[in-house]
């Protein structure tokens, strides 16, 4: 049997007379016959109760009918479930608190799946779940392990704060530093770090910060002038500036436990990405 023929019987069922379901069909009155009788061949049971001028369904075919229609919401269902799927995998849109493991995983992402179309943001932490919620976001990198009814995460990496001082300054020398001993200093930054900024900020009130909203004037600034300035060690840009020692920063405030966040309803969809992303960060 065929869907069509499914379709047929249901609109006969419901326009109640042969000929206004043709034309609900747009089919003759004879082929529209003909498929039905095909179909009733096929089920080896009669479906209607025939005169000579009419034809009504008969008790097989309430029941043959009550089937149709649910066989036809699962293809509608199949068809629509198809299309959410084609259209997650072609547009993956992911949020994060921090961008160094954001702009980590969508380079990696990038060329693993160079037909996805990967777009990103960096929201408010605190609107991060919410944008799942509402399908704002297709995966989330937060701070926080999140199992609800509705969504469920994993551990992704660990993010840890460094300062880079330039090889002339006096803490350049030390295996480490802690956020107090930045108090009064002079700290360039580029503003567009998520929750760190807010997090060196609250731990260092009494530095005097110069802020940068360009990532290439902040770059190009940094590698010309000694200055202090952050970084993390999810990233490799400060690999290009010879001039500095990266100093990590050992308060437990600087390091970052980071988690992939998704919709469990998407478990299928993004199945194949979440262990890709297992087997490349994970293990």
């Amino acid at each position: 049997m065929e869907l069509n023929q499914l379709q047929q019987l249901v609109v006969i069922a419901d326009e109640t007379a042969l000929f206004r379901a043709a034309q609900k069909l747009h089919i003759s009155q004879s082929a529209l016959t003909r498929s039905i009788q095909r179909l009733e061949e096929e089920l080896g049971m009669q479906l209607f109760d025939r005169t000579h001028n009419s034809m009504k369904l008969n008790e097989a075919g309430k029941i043959a009918v009550r089937h149709a229609r649910l066989v036809l919401n699962e293809a509608e269902a199949l068809v629509m479930g198809l299309e959410a799927f084609k259209w997650h995998i072609q547009a993956l849109h992911i949020v994060t608190c921090t961008p160094a493991p954001l702009w980590k995983l969508t380079a990696e992402l990038s060329k693993r799946y160079p037909d996805i179309h990967i777009t990103s943001g960096m929201p408010e932490e605190s609107e991060i779940e919410s944008q799942l919620l509402i399908e704002k976001a297709s995966i989330a990198i937060t701070r926080h392990d999140i199992h609800t009814d509705e969504i469920d995460s994993m551990p992704f990496m660990d993010e840890h704060l460094l300062i880079r001082i330039p090889v002339s300054d006096p803490l350049s020398h030390k295996s480490a530093v802690h956020f107090a001993d930045l108090e009064g200093r002079e700290i360039s930054e580029y503003i567009h770090t998520g929750f760190w900024r807010r997090l060196y900020r609250k731990c260092i009130k009494n530095a005097h910060y110069i802020e940068y909203d360009d990532i290439m004037v902040y770059l190009n600034i940094v590698a010309s002038q000694n200055l202090l300035t952050f970084t993390s060690d999810a990233h490799d840009l400060q690999l290009e500036m010879k001039n500095y020692h990266l100093v990590p920063i050992a308060d437990k405030e600087a390091t970052a436990h980071c988690y992939i966040a998704w919709l469990k309803k998407n478990n299928s969809m993004l199945s194949d990405i979440l262990k890709w992303i297992t087997e490349i960060f994970i293990n």
